[in-house]
């Protein structure tokens, strides 16, 4: 799902929607792919406030508020490990599929990951595989060449250069197929 006009600036809905998603987690039995996607909308909830956190670092939510929510998600995450691992196979297939919205969450899933790792702390076992980012930047050098650019308006809000996936896409076009 791409989201338009990302982040809203609603900071405490953010806070509050991680754990209204991960009490829908707790609900939502025997499904994987639903059980991923339940823990990607509520892990959006970290690149929200850390990009809103970049617009405003002085904000009063952005010191021992956003730290406390930082160590709730890397506990929520110790918990929910096979979820996490799901998570982070729903990126493959995202990138497998070489189209602009699997490009578009790609992106999405591999700046949480980099957050959860530089600023929230997640540790390296977390993630799998040891080289899991090394290989993950790898293998979006190579597909970026496939997919077609994202537009300026799906590219979240504030989005540093560093998160340099969001801009490399340079394959042709995407072919809107219509369905009659």
């Amino acid at each position: 799902m791409v989201r338009y006009d990302f982040p809203d600036s609603d900071v405490d809905g953010w806070f509050t929607g991680f754990d209204r998603a991960i009490g829908l987690l707790a609900e939502t039995r025997d499904d994987d792919q639903a059980r991923a996607a339940t823990l990607g909308d509520a892990l959006s909830a970290v690149l929200a406030l850390w990009l809103l956190r970049r617009q405003d670092p002085s904000a009063q939510w952005a010191g021992q508020q956003l730290t406390a929510f930082y160590d709730h998600v890397r506990d929520v995450l110790g918990e929910h490990g096979g979820d996490f691992a799901g998570y982070l196979a729903e990126f493959d297939l995202d990138l497998e599929s070489e189209t602009a919205t699997g490009w578009y969450n790609a992106c999405f899933t591999r700046s949480v990951v980099d957050i959860l790792r530089k600023d929230a702390g997640l540790p390296q076992r977390a993630l799998v595989a040891s080289d899991w980012e090394e290989a993950t930047d790898e293998e979006m050098r190579d597909v970026a060449t496939r997919v077609p650019p994202l537009p300026a308006d799906a590219i979240p809000r504030g989005m540093p250069e560093e998160h340099w996936w969001w801009f490399v896409a340079s394959g042709p076009p995407e072919k809107i197929a219509y369905d009659y």
